[in-house]
């Protein structure tokens, strides 16, 4: 005959074991949330500083109000749970990232217990590029704009005004950037610039 303790400790482990193909079924069947998120605070669409604030806002279901339910993540680097602020529609990260490409993730369960979910890839960047613009005879320009794209990605850009023949774009990751001015004359012109080179200057005609 086993021993008493043995047969406790076989009861034990069986039932840790039940217990963990439970779990696994109700995480692999778990019902996508009908909510939706939105993503502020930065944007897959422009150049974003690598530290500040994002936001994520759900419509169409609520948030659980303990952080701890709450996972935002930066390409691999979950944040820290007193980097986060939830209320039943909000969620605000303190982030830190990288210079370049970022992905950016929320994994929440909302309050009915089903998953929640929101990946955006956005670029982050520290440096800035200066641009002097002048007319064909080198004279400044005090009005039009600047769109500045990334070379690779142009859905990803920033636009800037002209002022007294300088424009000047910021958080810009160190990447080749396409830079196009526009005078309301009609005069333009285009460049591809390295952003590490922080200066640049375009003629338009």
């Amino acid at each position: 005959m086993r021993p008493a303790s043995t047969l406790a400790a076989g009861i034990s482990l069986l039932c840790l074991l039940i217990a963990a193909v439970a779990y696994a079924q109700e995480t692999a069947t778990a019902q996508p949330s009908p909510g939706r998120v939105a993503l502020s605070g930065i944007s897959p669409a422009r150049f974003n500083p690598t530290h500040g604030t994002v936001f994520f806002t759900v419509s169409g279901a609520y948030f659980p109000t303990d952080p701890r339910d709450v996972a935002v993540i930066i390409d691999d680097r979950q944040l820290p749970v007193s980097d986060l602020s939830v209320s039943r529609r909000i969620v605000s990260a303190s982030y830190v990232a990288a210079p370049g490409a970022n992905t950016v993730t929320l994994r929440a369960w909302d309050a009915s217990g089903q998953v929640l979910t929101s990946t955006e890839t956005v670029w982050t960047g520290d440096l800035t590029l200066d641009i002097d613009v002048t007319d064909a005879l080198g004279r400044p320009l005090d009005s039009g704009e600047v769109v500045a794209s990334l070379s690779r990605d142009p859905s990803v850009s920033s636009t800037v005004q002209i002022r007294e023949g300088r424009a000047e774009v910021i958080n810009l990751p160190d990447a080749d950037i396409r830079i196009e001015a526009k005078h309301p004359s009609g005069l333009e012109a285009v460049a591809v610039v390295a952003a590490r080179d922080r200066w640049a200057s375009l003629s338009l005609r």
